[in-house]
């Protein structure tokens, strides 16, 4: 691998890290990670800030999965094994931010921009699994652990690269990991369903 190919793949880590959802919530004079679970990312806006903010930190968190790989599509020293490692590293930022002191969202979205740039048909597929369970369930959490289950599943079922498989399979246990509040929460009845309002860690609701 190339000197080049080396910096894109640290950009894709500082550019993942970048923590919109922080920034968002600040620019509203809210530190998110004291409401609802704690987490920087679009499903904690959208509960404490309202829909137009988690809107923006979805979109935000999915370019940022979505821009580094599409970039990388385009250049001389393109490989499948080198994709994968550069939406990795997108989503590793989002997940341990360099600007955060290594913590982060659960890496959701971004794992959505990046399957959507690698395979756009993988990426709408594992889409219309969160959209189900969510619809189905009310739970982000659920549909977000249920839709990184079904990446590997789908980049097997329409045969993609191995290096795609792998790499979802990483990501399959990384967002399950991250997802182990949510899972502890989910076990003892006191996750919040989507349209339920975030309040603060502090008043015991649970989702600290």
């Amino acid at each position: 691998m190339t000197a080049i190919g080396i910096a894109m793949i640290v950009a894709a880590y500082l550019v993942g890290g970048i923590p919109v959802g922080l920034m968002v919530g600040q620019a509203h004079g809210v530190d998110i990670r004291a409401y609802g679970s704690g987490n920087i990312g679009a499903s904690n806006v959208l509960r404490t800030l309202g829909a137009k903010a988690g809107a923006a930190v979805w979109v935000a968190d999915i370019l940022k999965g979505f821009a580094p790989v599409t970039v990388a599509k385009y250049t001389p020293f393109s490989s499948e094994p080198w994709l994968a490692s550069v939406a990795l590293a997108a989503i590793l930022g989002h997940c341990f931010s360099p600007y955060l002191k290594l913590s982060g969202g659960r890496g959701v979205s971004t794992t959505l921009g990046a399957l959507l740039a690698l395979d756009w048909v993988v990426g709408l597929s594992a889409l219309g699994v969160w959209v189900i369970v969510v619809a189905i369930i009310r739970y982000i959490s659920l549909g977000s652990m249920m839709a990184a289950f079904s990446a590997p599943v789908f980049f097997a079922f329409y045969d993609r690269p191995v290096a795609y498989f792998v790499f979802a399979l990483i990501i399959w246990l990384l967002i399950w990991f991250r997802h182990i509040p949510n899972i502890r929460r989910l076990l003892a009845g006191t996750e919040i369903k989507i349209g339920q309002r975030g309040k603060e860690r502090s008043e015991g609701t649970g989702d600290g």
